[in-house]
C-alpha cells in the first residue's frame, strides 16, 4: 500500500512538472512572437508599397514617369490601364571614412520621394511630393496633371 501512495505522489509531482516547463516554454514563445511582430512593424525596412494608377485621360498620350531619378514607365501612346506599383528598398554601399571602411544603407523610394510626369510634347514635368501616401491616382484635369493620394 506504501509504494502506491509514493507512486501516485510521484506522478503528480511528474505532471505537475511538465505543465509546468510546458508554460514557461509558451510564454517564451509568446514574448518571442510578439517582440519580433513589434519590432518587424516598427522596422525601417519594412514592406511598402507606392500604386500609381493613370485615368482614362491618358489614353493615347505621350507621357514618362519618373519616381526620383528612375524611370518607371515611357509610354507612346500611354495605356491609361497601367497600374505600376513600386517597393522601398535599402541598399548597402562601402563608405572609406578617414581611413576606416565602412557600409551604410542607403533607403530608396522614401517619404521624401517625389514622382515626375514628363510630357512627351513639351517636355514639362509635374512634380508631386508623395510623402507618405502609397496609393496615388493621377488624371488630368484641365491641362495640367493632378494626383489623388491616399
Amino acid at each position: 500500500m506504501r509504494t502506491k501512495k509514493s507512486s501516485n505522489s510521484n506522478m503528480r509531482f511528474l505532471f505537475g512538472s511538465v505543465f509546468f516547463f510546458a508554460m514557461i516554454i509558451m510564454s517564451v514563445l509568446l514574448f518571442t512572437y510578439y517582440a519580433m511582430r513589434e519590432a518587424w512593424r516598427k522596422s525601417p525596412e519594412r514592406e511598402y508599397v507606392y500604386t500609381f494608377s493613370f485615368s482614362s485621360d491618358f489614353a493615347g498620350r505621350d507621357y514618362s514617369v519618373f519616381f526620383d531619378d528612375s524611370l518607371l514607365y515611357s509610354g507612346n501612346p500611354f495605356n491609361a490601364d497601367t497600374v505600376i506599383r513600386v517597393k522601398r528598398y535599402v541598399t548597402e554601399e562601402p563608405v572609406n571614412v578617414t581611413g576606416i571602411d565602412t557600409v551604410i544603407k542607403v533607403p530608396h523610394f522614401t517619404s521624401s520621394s517625389s514622382l515626375f510626369v514628363v510630357d512627351g510634347k513639351t517636355n514639362i514635368p509635374t512634380i508631386i511630393n508623395v510623402c507618405e501616401y502609397n496609393d496615388i491616382r493621377m488624371k488630368i484635369r484641365n491641362g495640367r496633371i493632378e494626383a489623388d493620394m491616399e
